[in-house]
């Protein structure tokens, strides 16, 4: 990978300073673009409730307070996960199993404004920046202290990334992107009817318990900061290429008020690491470190039919466990995830599939030593005649279930790790989505969608509304509204 970039680096730096042509010097102009959608929302989710858990923090109107320190301080107590740090949040109580009942009908808005920077150099180099400003900053209004709060509108950055690119050497990204595996080079993935299917906007209409609203898509990979090479086409191949420190984006060292924690961008080992479990792929508080992207991609025809073929790989490091002793212990696996996928396209219809097998969670989480691979499959295929496409999509998952191993400290405060059969069930995911689109205008789309996602592990309750042990969580979302694209 070191060697990839290097190469390439120096590619488009010779670019730069070897005699060409001249041509007309292009100044950066901007135009701005985005989408704006809204929906109507019919979800029915085992067990519709928000709920929350015994012993989490509350404000004093039952919200769930936003505590600067951890997700898991609690007033009047240390934090479990990191002793060191007290708690200062005074507004807060003890939940005792809080429950919201909710509707099954909403209607759901979203937006997002793009801002597109194009120049050219003499010498032919085009360059420029995409800033992606999004308006769903977070899933829930966020009480941050008594009287004050933020919504779940607030403006936030999507991706943004700068570029240098030349017909004959491809192009560099730098920013917050997604890599080769993580969106940029993918075949077989069919997303181009609805809203998406299984990989749509339904997630807007599903709270996450049982987390039946998370998918391992190849875009939830994530936005990371990192620094991309994209290849031109020769013969029908192009390959492409990432690296990132760790799972973080943006400005500033990620460490809120300054306190140790894991949410720092370059934490390499704190203490609570392992008490993350299968949750510990974000949403930035993540033990992914040195994360690397590579993929390679054909792309032809035969008889009249286009073809896509892409097969890549993602790997990391990982974190560590930091004692209070200060001791580190490696308790994650490295990421390491296979990809493969093909799409055919023909008279309209497209169809396609992909495979993906490696160490890996149920969101692009590393797993603790001793957990099982994730194997996925993802089928799609769609068609268009004139102003109308349909189509549809699913995927079917194993993965780890519930952590197999607690971790917990001792009197001395070493850590200490416990088997936990239970635990070590394995956990499907089973899902599929059908829908259409109608072209009003270049731009303007009527769109309908239904879609169905399972998540199922015995012997581990993932309905706590109903009595017993429900070891199925199902949320079914149906979809109908409007998209404008500009």
């Amino acid at each position: 990978m070191r060697k990839i970039l290097l190469g390439t680096t120096a590619v488009v730096g010779a670019a730069l300073l070897a005699p060409a042509v001249a041509e007309a010097q292009e100044a950066p102009t901007v135009r701005i673009g985005g989408f704006f959608r809204a929906y109507y929302g019919n979800t029915q989710q085992s067990g519709r409730n928000s709920t929350v858990p015994s012993g989490l923090a509350t404000n004093t109107s039952g919200a769930t307070a936003n505590l600067a320190q951890s997700p898991f301080s609690i007033a009047g107590t240390t934090n479990p996960t990191n002793p060191s740090v007290p708690t200062t949040e005074s507004n807060v109580g003890t939940g005792t199993g809080q429950v919201a009942r909710l509707s099954k009908n909403d209607f759901s808005t979203d937006a997002e404004v793009h801002v597109f920077v194009n120049g050219k150099t003499a010498n032919g180099l085009s360059y420029g920046a995409v800033v992606e400003i999004a308006f769903n900053q977070q899933e829930g209004r966020n009480i941050v202290q008594q009287r004050a709060s933020t919504g779940k509108t607030t403006a936030s950055i999507d991706e943004m990334y700068a570029f240098i690119a030349s017909p004959m050497w491809g192009q560099i990204r730098f920013g917050d992107e997604d890599g080769p595996v993580g969106g940029l080079m993918n075949s077989g993935v069919i997303t181009n009817f609805g809203t998406g299917g299984i990989y749509g906007d339904r997630e807007s209409f599903v709270t996450r318990q049982a987390n039946v609203r998370t998918t391992t898509s190849p875009g939830s990979l994530g936005d990371n900061t990192k620094i991309i090479y994209l290849s031109p086409q020769f013969f029908g191949f192009d390959f492409g290429a990432s690296f990132a420190f760790n799972y973080n984006e943006g400005e500033d060292t990620g460490c809120p008020s300054n306190q140790s924690s894991g949410w720092c961008d370059t934490s390499y080992a704190f203490t609570g690491a392992a008490n993350f479990g299968i949750a510990a792929a974000g949403p930035n508080q993540s033990v992914r470190r040195n994360e690397y992207q590579g993929a390679v991609r054909w792309r032809g025809s035969l008889a009249g039919v286009g073809l896509s073929v892409t097969g890549g790989y993602v790997g990391s490091g990982a974190a560590k466990e930091l004692s209070p002793l200060n001791v580190q212990r490696s308790v994650f696996q490295p990421l390491g995830v296979w990809q493969v996928g093909a799409q055919a396209s023909a008279y309209g219809f497209t169809v396609g599939a992909q495979y993906e097998h490696g160490a890996s969670n149920f969101f692009w989480g590393n797993l603790q030593k001793g957990d099982r691979p994730m194997d996925q499959f993802f089928a799609g295929a769609s068609y268009t005649v004139g102003p109308f496409t349909v189509g549809g999509n699913y995927l079917i998952q194993t993965v780890e279930g519930a952590s197999r191993t607690t971790f917990g400290y001792n009197a001395a405060g070493a850590l200490t790790a416990t088997n936990n059969a239970a635990g070590a069930a394995m956990m499907r995911r089973l899902g599929y989505g059908i829908g259409a689109n109608y072209r009003l205008a270049p731009g303007l789309d009527i769109v309908a969608e239904y879609s169905s996602y399972t998540v199922a592990e015995r012997g581990r309750d993932l309905d706590p509304s109903n009595p017993g042990v429900q070891d199925r969580n199902t949320a079914k979302v149906f979809i109908l509204g409007t998209r404008l694209a500009f």
